[in-house]
């Protein structure tokens, strides 16, 4: 196996003692493990490769249009070497045309411009319609020895020159967006230079966060390269991957952007493809032709999409995918039921009801547990120069204090949270770092911090956070107002909420104050990026170093986004400092030395609250082919890319009746 924490991590341990003294560095209680997945890792090359084939094949309902004119050949509207998936690394094999892919989600669609940082709705509509210029997700399938960085994708090759500070990338030549404008390397420079280092856009890559503010160097329409100012590693064009490194349409956005516009605004560029306007164009496998909102987007198969399968069938197989717009419980329930094709269960409250189901013989779906990938902190907005007023400034103040953030996690009973989240073996303590399911977490490198609410209010009394009023919460120092830490949480967030409201009960018993602020998802996102909150619950897969690394480590000079003023704390300063080293090393040792110092630094200075983190199921219903056994819910990146959903396919017999039967997107 490539990572010996691939496993059904489900233990649960004996309830914590509260304990008389403070140790220095407990250790994590055991976690136990009931079964492991088995499953046959491959190379890497073995998944997919460029190139090219004698002749080409499509889907049957683009033949008409062709022959009618309205389309190019197959042949010309795939790229001199398109993506080539091998058939020996599909389950079930080449698949058939034709059918419907249903999702459900909780999500709304936000909007098109994702270079600007709007989401689509999550739960895989993001992914259906981006393509990156590195791909992430099926490398949980590649063997150890060929675990040499990110597969390919847009970008072919890459190459870096003898001092490693300058990084070469050949793209793909003959891609074309779903319009049939070509991609080329200007696509990438829009999005480089004019969207991830323009400090007005909220592009999902920080500036300067990628290679400590590389430059870009256009060589030719398909080639360029970063120069970086320091030695960087492999390791770093991982953040090319979704959903960092993904380009948007320039020959669309250029319209809107002020740097190309006369009298564009920023806002109104980041509003450039509002979720009512369709379709957007894209260079994934199905474009968004349907939008009722709270109710369905319909997806089609892209005609110029750039994959096929070995016998020269282009890609997907499925012409139509729905997302319909519920909830996020709603999304296990109907997987569970057959309405629903896929779903990453995520919602513990399920878990039990949904393992019964499942285990049926007669059941639609099949469950796989996985790791232990899905973790819930409370996260303590540290940038105390950022605070509006005084009173803020002086809660943040205490915020940076480590005795403070150490008092809050010992008043944690983190048994008795998770069996409010769900009754069952299912939570395990998380005291932050990364996720017992990263193939970087280190059990000797996380310092527990065990339930002691007697240590817990000493610490505070150590503060001279006292109750000076006598009211029941404690005052900040020196007789200043009550504590009271306002929290927010998304308002679909159920297993955000529950443990919130836990937390919140536990935190009064030493008399902190919370008052949780319900806001919907997309709020509580832009403030959380925009550092505009002053404390947040919620849920943050932190897996890898590499991947939207600002939301949990200082990787740049605004990062993480619970301090981007640039005051930093010490130990922030240092592992700031392990960051840049493990970006700048490709050795595999070296690199999970500098994991095990992140994990130590960040969990002895609790650098966020952490609460439980629980094991995710990845949900397929039975007539869905090459869903392959082992794909994890959540390792590299998320099951929708994991699983390859391009590739998916189902039997003519068994597939569902298409709303938009015969028709592609039309601009």
């Amino acid at each position: 196996m490539i990572h010996n924490r691939m496993r059904m991590a489900l233990g649960l341990t004996t309830a914590l003692m509260s304990v008389g003294t403070l140790a220095a560095a407990e250790e994590m209680p055991p976690e136990q493990s009931l079964s492991g997945l088995e499953y046959e890792l491959i190379g890497r090359g073995d998944i997919y490769a460029h190139g090219s084939l004698g002749s080409y094949s499509q889907a049957p309902m683009l033949d008409a249009m062709v022959a009618s004119g309205a389309l190019p050949p197959v042949e010309d509207r795939l790229p001199a070497e398109p993506i080539v998936f091998k058939t020996g690394a599909m389950v079930d094999g080449i698949g058939e045309y034709g059918g419907v892919f249903r999702h459900v989600i909780g999500g709304r669609p936000e909007g098109w411009n994702w270079m600007a940082g709007q989401h689509q709705g999550w739960g895989g509509i993001n992914m259906a319609m981006q393509e990156c210029l590195v791909r992430q997700g099926p490398r949980w399938q590649v063997k150890a020895e060929d675990q040499t960085g990110p597969l390919p994708n847009l970008a072919q090759s890459w190459s870096w020159n003898d001092t490693n500070t300058e990084l070469t990338i050949n793209l793909m030549q003959g891609v074309k967006w779903s319009d049939g404008d070509a991609f080329d390397v200007e696509d990438v420079r829009f999005w480089y230079e004019d969207n991830v280092q323009n400090e007005n856009i909220a592009s999902r890559m920080a500036k300067d966060s990628f290679g400590g503010g590389a430059a870009m160097e256009v060589i030719d329409d398909y080639t360029f390269k970063f120069v970086f100012a320091s030695p960087q590693a492999e390791t770093i064009v991982e953040n090319l991957a979704y959903i960092q490194g993904c380009p948007g349409p320039s020959h669309i956005l250029k319209a809107s952007h002020p740097d190309y516009a006369d009298g564009a605004t920023y806002d109104g560029y980041t509003q450039a493809l509002p979720n009512d306007v369709l379709p957007p164009v894209v260079l994934g496998a199905w474009v968004p032709v349907v939008h009722r909102p709270d109710e369905l987007v319909i997806m089609r198969r892209n005609p110029y999409y750039f994959k096929v399968d070995e016998s020269g069938q282009q890609l997907p197989y499925f012409n139509e995918m729905h997302f319909r717009l519920s909830t996020w419980g709603d999304r296990t329930a109907q997987a569970v039921a057959g309405t629903g094709d896929f779903s990453n269960m995520e919602d513990p409250g399920n878990y039990v009801e949904a393992l019964k189901q499942s285990q049926d013989d007669a059941s639609p779906v099949r469950a796989n547990f996985g790791p232990r990938v899905l973790a819930w902190r409370l996260t303590l907005n540290l940038d105390a120069a950022g605070a509006e007023d005084e009173g803020e400034k002086a809660l943040r103040m205490l915020f940076r204090e480590l005795d403070f953030r150490k008092a809050l996690s010992h008043a944690l009973d983190r048994d008795a949270i998770g069996q409010a989240l769900a009754r069952g073996p299912f939570a395990y303590p998380y005291v932050g770092g990364f996720a017992t399911g990263s193939p970087y977490y280190d059990a000797a490198s996380s310092v527990f911090t065990p339930y002691d609410q007697a240590g817990a209010m000493a610490l505070l009394d150590g503060l001279d956070v006292t109750d000076t009023d006598g009211d029941g919460v404690r005052n900040l120092p020196g007789g200043g107002d009550n504590v009271v830490i306002s929290v927010e949480v998304g308002d679909n967030a159920n297993a955000d909420r529950k443990q919130l409201e836990a937390i919140a009960s536990q935190l009064e018993e030493i008399g902190i104050r919370i008052n949780i602020r319900t806001v919907d998802q997309t709020t509580a996102d832009t403030n959380f990026t925009g550092g505009a909150f002053t404390a947040v619950m919620g849920r943050e897969n932190v897996i890898l170093p590499t991947r939207e690394s600002c939301r949990s480590w200082p990787a740049g000079p605004s990062c993480p986004h619970f301090n981007d003023g640039g005051d930093r704390l010490p130990f922030e300063e240092e592992m700031a400092a392990k960051l840049a080293a493990f970006q700048s090393t490709s050795d595999a040792e070296e690199q999970a030395a500098l994991a095990r110092d992140l994990q130590r630094i960040a969990t002895e200075n609790v650098y966020t609250i952490g609460s439980v983190q629980v094991p995710a199921a990845l949900l397929v219903n039975k007539r869905i082919k090459n869903a392959h056994p082992g794909t994890p819910v959540f390792m590299y990146e998320w099951a929708e890319d994991g699983v390859i959903r391009e590739r998916l396919w189902t039997p003519a017999a068994m597939q569902e009746e298409e709303v938009l039967p015969d028709t592609i997107a039309e601009y």
